[in-house]
């Protein structure tokens, strides 16, 4: 016979943490179609060495601190390349919200990994 264990009480969902759960579904139902009241602007072009001297990082530091391979950041940075749309928007929250990033990133993987 198999040991039951008691159901634990869910912990209180913090505010900053109630914050992300909305947003996470407020980008669930616009990844799902609904777009009413939603409007999403992703530069054409930016300006990657504005972004990473914002945050006061070389350009090691930036690609390892945001999942960049260095190689990209310098033919972005020199106008080799463009950053995909993906990459453009990521850029654009860094320099919004560089701390934000940082806390996200620093967590680790919560969701989806195995």
């Amino acid at each position: 016979m198999k040991a039951v264990r008691p159901r634990r009480k869910p912990k209180a969902t913090s505010t900053a943490g109630q914050s992300i759960l909305r947003g996470a579904r407020e980008a669930l139902a616009f990844a799902q179609g609904a777009r009413d009241g939603y409007s999403v602007h992703v530069p054409a072009t930016i300006d990657v060495k504005a972004v990473r001297e914002k945050v006061r990082m070389s350009q090691d530091e930036f690609a390892r601190q945001y999942g960049f391979s260095k190689r990209s950041l310098e033919q972005w940075e020199q106008g080799r390349r463009t950053p995909t749309g993906a990459s453009r928007a990521f850029l654009v929250v860094i320099a919004s919200e560089p701390d934000a990033v940082h806390r996200a990133l620093a967590r680790g993987p919560r969701y989806g990994a195995r």
